[in-house]
């Protein structure tokens, strides 16, 4: 996962020449905490997919996508509040407003496949997204591909029709035919969510980590009312601890890897987003009972493999 780095800081006007020039002999830091944030980054975000779908019995998707967003709107407005950066310029909302449209897109179509798929199986298909977002940028931003994408293509394309053969071959059997519009559903959020990438790329340049962390989530909290309004969800108490949780694991998320990607080459950090996949695993048994199978296994192996692929220059 991609994300837009924090604003630098304007320096003071005269600074003082002993901390300049100790900053300056100061040693280069150490990976290990830049790794260890992107780390903890994919726990989060697989930690509030799991929590999203210990919901899904209950809400549907457009249910889940609203709660999703006006949680994370809980912690993203005081935390602009606190830092108070400009808001994005009139000429930057349309992007905005795009970027609103393949999130919602995205996270609609990744809620449905959570209430389809084990947790396991829709993270694996999920990761064809980095693979996705080297295309687009390609063709969008005009940035030089490795020459290993179409081989890395190859691979996670292989990877999902790993992932659809069983179900496809079992198509008579109940539940196939919802497994298959799962992984569909996933496959379309891959695609849809790296336009959101390739745009967090180009809104980074300019405005705020804070003002895009708040966009990102009032407006299609905005948006989201108006259908809401005729499908409330029928919340009850113990609803409200897991909805702040996954606005919580959001908004950590997003911040760790930020953190990760702006200390570390994206090349070096970029791996270890894959250790979600084990998270995944262990959460679906310890709150689903899922357990992977020999398919999704492999197709995930056959993903990650093309992702990794993309390192290669």
């Amino acid at each position: 996962m991609v994300l837009p780095t924090p604003p630098t800081l304007e320096a003071p006007a005269s600074p003082d020449p002993t901390r300049t020039a100790a900053r300056t002999a100061a040693p280069t830091p150490t990976p290990a905490l830049p790794l260890a944030a992107a780390a903890a980054a994919a726990a989060c975000f697989i930690g509030m997919d799991a929590t999203v779908k210990t919901l899904a019995p209950r809400f549907d998707a457009l249910q889940l996508t609203f709660l999703r967003f006006a949680a994370g709107s809980l912690f993203a407005l005081p935390l602009w509040l606190w830092f108070r950066p400009a808001l994005p310029g009139r000429a930057q909302w349309r992007w905005h407003l795009l970027r609103c449209a393949l999130l919602l897109a995205s996270l609609l179509s990744y809620f449905h496949a959570l209430t389809l798929l084990p947790l396991v199986q829709t993270v694996a298909v999920g990761y064809l997204a980095p693979i996705l977002i080297s295309l687009l940028a390609m063709l969008v931003l005009r940035e030089r591909p490795s020459r290993w994408i179409w081989a890395a293509l190859a691979l996670g394309l292989a990877g999902v029709g790993v992932s659809l053969w069983p179900e496809l071959r079992g198509s008579a059997l109940p539940g196939s035919a919802d497994r298959v519009q799962g992984l569909l559903a996933v496959t379309c959020s891959a695609f849809t969510y790296s336009g959101v990438v390739v745009l967090a790329r180009h809104q980074a340049q300019r405005d705020a980590l804070w003002s895009i962390l708040l966009v990102q989530n009032l407006l299609p909290t905005a948006v989201l009312l108006l259908p809401m309004a005729w499908r409330w969800p029928a919340l009850q108490a113990a609803d409200a601890g897991p909805v702040l949780l996954i606005g919580l694991l959001a908004t950590c998320g997003l911040l760790g890897v930020t953190w990760a990607f702006s200390r570390l080459e994206a090349s070096r950090a970029a791996p270890i987003e894959y250790t979600g996949f084990v998270w995944a695993a262990l959460l679906g048994f310890v709150l689903f009972g899922e357990l992977p199978t020999a398919y999704s296994a492999t197709s995930a192996a056959l993903i990650i493999g093309g992702c990794l692929l993309l390192l290669r220059k």
